[in-house]
């Protein structure tokens, strides 16, 4: 009797641990259910999926429709060119100086003393207008001895001596001619036959008077400046070409001239020549770029920028290192790339609203020397595929996403 009670408790017992266990599994299935449900309408609701990479770390995030939008997530495909193509050109401080082919100083031929000026710095003139009047007791007797070499050949005219007195009245003409006095100047005094007591002082050309070196009354030599003309139509910039980027630049390169003083405007030159003289001060060589100074705007002396097209270089100049410009190399915008210490890395999109973190090598489009950045594009060595599509808005936002699912797949 008490065997067949102790059998059955022992039952009973067994039957009551069965039900209790197939509950306990029960409820850590529909536990873990709930977990998993908790999980896709929680963090999924704006991170439904993150993937590892080989170190563990997230690299893939991706927002939901609402985190998109409020991203204002924007792409753009990885290019794939020439690297002189990007726009890689080189740009260096320069200054605006004079064409010496066109300056001229302007002075007597003939000892004397300034009775008048008739121009002031400052203004313009044009060929031949006359700057200044000058006594000069040359010039006067220069004009005596025409007037008597003309009368002499004309009462000789029909001898056997007519000849050699119309040389000697064209001799006295031609000393005329030498203090600076014009052909028809030397035809009114034969016509008129009265000698002036001044000497006109022309301008040789047409051009702005920069500099005045005589007063009225002043007694000056024969080459003494009285004027400084120049002709500003054309003028040359004059860049400062760091030593390491001599071997971007040459002759007959294209330039663009940019001013401080008139920031949204810009003229075209080329570099006529570069100067031997390496400058130990500055450490660099100086590159002559002539260009046309439309309105008078650029003035010796101003500060510009002179924008030199490296890519139209031959490739076949000896050039080092440069000659790597030649390459394909990839590009993307510079706010594409997200700094994370010493790294740089990209997100690119691999699927709809996913995006993908991958470690780029980044190079500059600048070339050395260059006194600002050129581009608003960095080259790409390696992480990245050329039509791959990359963050160039929003790329702070995803990177942000990511470190927050980081600490949450950590805890």
């Amino acid at each position: 009797m008490n065997a067949r009670i102790t059998l059955l408790t022992f039952a009973l017992i067994a039957a009551m641990l069965a039900v209790a266990c197939g509950d306990g599994e029960k409820k850590t299935t529909t536990a873990t259910a709930a977990a998993t449900k908790q999980d896709d309408h929680g963090r999924g609701e704006n991170h439904d999926e993150h993937a590892e990479g080989a170190a563990g770390g997230l690299t893939r995030v991706t927002l939901s429709p609402e985190a998109y939008r409020t991203a204002a997530i924007r792409t753009e495909a990885v290019r794939a060119e020439l690297a002189g193509g990007i726009g890689e050109d080189l740009i260096v401080p320069a200054q605006v100086e004079y064409d010496p082919s066109h300056v001229a100083i302007i002075s007597s031929r003939t000892p004397g003393r300034i009775e008048r000026l008739l121009v002031v710095a400052g203004d313009r003139v044009s060929a031949g207008q006359t700057v200044a009047l000058l006594s000069s007791r040359e010039y006067v007797t220069a004009q005596n001895e025409v007037l008597q070499a003309t009368r002499r050949a004309a009462a000789l005219a029909g001898t056997q001596d007519e000849q050699g007195a119309r040389a000697i009245a064209e001799a006295a003409r031609r000393r005329l001619r030498m203090l600076g006095v014009s052909p028809g100047e030397i035809a009114r005094l034969e016509r008129t036959g009265e000698p002036r007591n001044e000497l006109a002082i022309p301008a040789p050309f047409s051009g702005s008077i920069m500099e005045a070196g005589a007063l009225v009354g002043e007694a000056v030599e024969s080459g003494q400046k009285i004027f400084k003309l120049a002709d500003l139509a054309i003028v040359d910039v004059v860049a400062a070409v760091p030593e390491r980027a001599v071997p971007l630049v040459f002759r007959g390169q294209k330039a663009l001239i940019g001013l401080a003083a008139f920031p949204h405007m810009q003229m075209s030159g080329t570099v006529e020549h570069i100067r031997d003289q390496l400058n130990p001060e500055t450490r660099s060589v100086a590159a002559v770029i002539h260009t046309s100074n439309p309105g008078g705007r650029l003035r010796p002396g101003m500060f510009a920028t002179a924008r030199l097209e490296v890519r139209h270089q031959p490739i076949s100049r000896d050039l080092g290192a440069a000659a790597e410009r030649v390459a394909p190399l990839l590009s993307i915008a510079s706010t594409a790339v997200v700094v994370d210490g010493e790294k740089r890395f990209a997100f690119v999109e691999v699927a709809e609203r996913t995006f993908e973190r991958r470690e780029l090598q980044v190079v500059s489009l600048t070339p050395a020397g260059s006194s600002e950045p050129v581009t608003s594009r960095v080259g790409v060595r390696n992480g990245l595929a050329a039509g791959e599509r990359v963050v160039v808005n929003g790329a702070f936002t995803l990177k942000s996403e990511l470190g927050k699912a980081g600490l949450g797949h950590d805890h």
